[in-house]
């Protein structure tokens, strides 16, 4: 038996994903949202989040229809802030 931890749960799915360079799938919101492995994330979006523009990145990273869909309901900062997380984890990027 090897003493090898393979990732498992979003973790592991992120990295096949990866591997595979298929996009990732994951919910928000009761909502499904499918994003390209982050290695295929545009630099643009790379950019926005180094220049603390949270909202553009996000924006970049789920494309304009998915965008509309998450800007449908109400939402906060806190709403944005949940969402990059989540498409953090899904792509299996750890949170800032």
């Amino acid at each position: 038996m090897s003493n090898t931890r393979r990732p498992t749960g979003t973790a592991a799915t992120a990295a096949k994903a990866e591997a595979l360079n298929a996009e990732v799938t994951f919910e928000f919101d009761g909502e499904t949202y499918t994003i390209e492995p982050a290695d295929s994330w545009d630099l643009e979006a790379l950019e926005e989040y180094e220049a603390n523009r949270i909202a553009g990145c996000v924006r970049l990273v789920l494309g304009e229809a998915q965008w509309r869909k998450f800007r449908s309901k109400r939402r906060t900062i806190g709403d944005l802030n949940a969402m990059f997380e989540a498409a953090q984890n899904a792509a299996g990027i750890e949170g800032n």
